[in-house]
């Protein structure tokens, strides 16, 4: 006689199960004292908005500091302007004020439709979370917008994650797959068209790439089938300590080349290969002042417990975290750009005749999803999520120049509305299936209802 299989437990299952048996898992606890007057509700959200704003305000001087301190050790700006730089900044005051009044809302509106419906579910959570978006009026135009796309990526996550754990849909190494992906619409725009990408993020680009802007350019014209002179690609390296080689091959260009020389790409080196390894060592050693700052700022700031239980560990694995960053981009970096001069050589043997634009699709698809792998696991969607937004602002961009989208007055303040709602329901009700970060950061800063 056979046995039966045991019954299949859903991961939702399991995860009411795990709450059942462990209830300190849940953010919001049932035994946590909650106002239940009205004098009580204002008191509470006050207290709770202002502890909000300190630690938000010294969060972003307390970065605002490290990233100025880095550009003294640099010799780019002065010792005296260091306190003044980071703690009278507007921009540390706004994202005080930001997450200040965010809580405040949050808690008053929330705990208010409490004791006025005699309920505590999702729909206070929801309603909360959105009229608290609102405080999101406090940032600039500009990082509205950006802020707004990461809320809207996370809410969107919260969303998958629920389905996941309600067995609903799963896909292996989906935050992989999506990095990919937006990664290739992101390298697309980055050689093709980068008026579609955030100033400051395509700014970024260039100089961790490190690829001449010039060239850029002249590979757009060339793949849009318009002429390059010579003069043109002369005056593209000359500012680029330009090997002998690259100056004759710059002088030899034709009107309508096949693919723009890697010359142009890298004329202070002709070596491909030796380029490559340049091209690591080079964003691997910028990049590990700007990652240990965004390791090890948060481990001070916000896991102060954990660093003076077993500081050993903590600093360690701080430290291991970075080295790996830092490997991420630098394999990114180096095998894009190693991808392109790959495609250069073939069309110089001959086996390739063409320079098609949705080739950078596929090199920025290729390298981004190989070296994801090199970061740590739980970083890995959150690097996908910081991506997603210019992706898709990117293509909303383009299909805007081809009139094929509409422009949405104060969209951005809408977007976090909605997202906004959609997480604090969740934070209310199922706080596990949003991103440990995001659930880190509301108990750090919003706290209890």
């Amino acid at each position: 006689m056979s046995i039966p299989p045991p019954p299949r437990v859903s991961s939702y299952q399991r995860l009411k199960e795990k709450l059942v048996r462990n209830p300190s898992e849940r953010v919001e606890r049932k035994d946590w004292p909650r106002p239940d007057t009205l004098q009580a509700l204002i008191n509470h959200a006050v207290k709770g908005g202002a502890r909000a704003f300190v630690l938000a305000y010294g969060v972003r001087a307390g970065v605002n500091f490290c990233l100025y301190l880095l550009r003294v050790m640099r010799k780019r700006a002065p010792l005296s302007n260091i306190l003044a730089a980071s703690f009278q900044n507007l921009d540390s005051l706004r994202f005080g004020a930001m997450f200040g009044s965010f809580a405040f809302l949050w808690k008053f509106v929330n705990n208010g439709m409490r004791l006025y419906r005699g309920k505590d579910d999702r729909l206070n959570g929801l309603v909360g979370g959105a009229v608290a978006g609102l405080s999101i009026l406090f940032e600039k135009k500009e990082r509205r917008v950006d802020i707004a796309q990461q809320l809207l990526v996370r809410a969107l996550q919260a969303v998958y994650n629920a389905g996941k754990a309600r067995d609903i849909f799963y896909f292996k190494n989906g935050d992989a797959l999506l990095f990919g992906l937006t990664c290739a619409q992101v390298m697309y725009s980055y050689t093709m068209q980068p008026a579609t990408l955030p100033p400051d993020f395509y700014s970024f680009m260039i100089k961790a790439a490190r690829c001449p802007e010039p060239a850029l350019k002249l590979n757009a014209k060339n793949v849009r089938g318009l002429p390059i002179t010579p003069e043109e690609v002369l005056t593209s390296i000359q500012k680029f300590r330009p090997t002998p080689r690259a100056l004759a091959v710059a002088s030899t260009v034709p009107l309508h080349p096949t693919a723009t020389p890697c010359e142009t790409l890298h004329p202070w080196m002709d070596s491909c290969n030796e380029v490559a390894v340049e091209r690591f060592t080079k964003v691997f050693k910028s990049m590990m002042p700007v990652y240990g700052t965004l390791h090890f700022v948060p481990m001070i700031l916000l896991r102060r417990k954990h660093l003076q239980k077993d500081p050993t560990k903590m600093i360690s694995k701080t430290a291991w975290a970075t080295l790996k960053s830092g490997a991420f981009l630098a394999t990114f970096v180096s095998l894009y750009q190693y991808q392109v001069c790959m495609h250069r050589n073939l069309v110089d043997i001959g086996w390739i005749k063409f320079n098609h634009k949705y080739l950078y699709y596929i090199f920025g698809f290729v390298c981004s999803y190989a070296s994801i792998f090199l970061e740590d696991k739980r970083r890995r969607s959150e690097l996908a999520l910081y991506v997603l937004p210019k992706a898709i602002q990117s293509f909303y961009q383009i299909l805007y120049q081809k009139h094929m989208m509409i422009k949405i007055k104060h969209f951005e303040v809408i977007m976090t509305s909605m997202a906004m709602g959609i997480i604090m329901s969740f934070y209310q009700e199922e706080a596990d299936v949003l991103s440990s970060f995001v659930k880190k950061i509301m108990y750090q800063f919003v706290q209890k209802n």
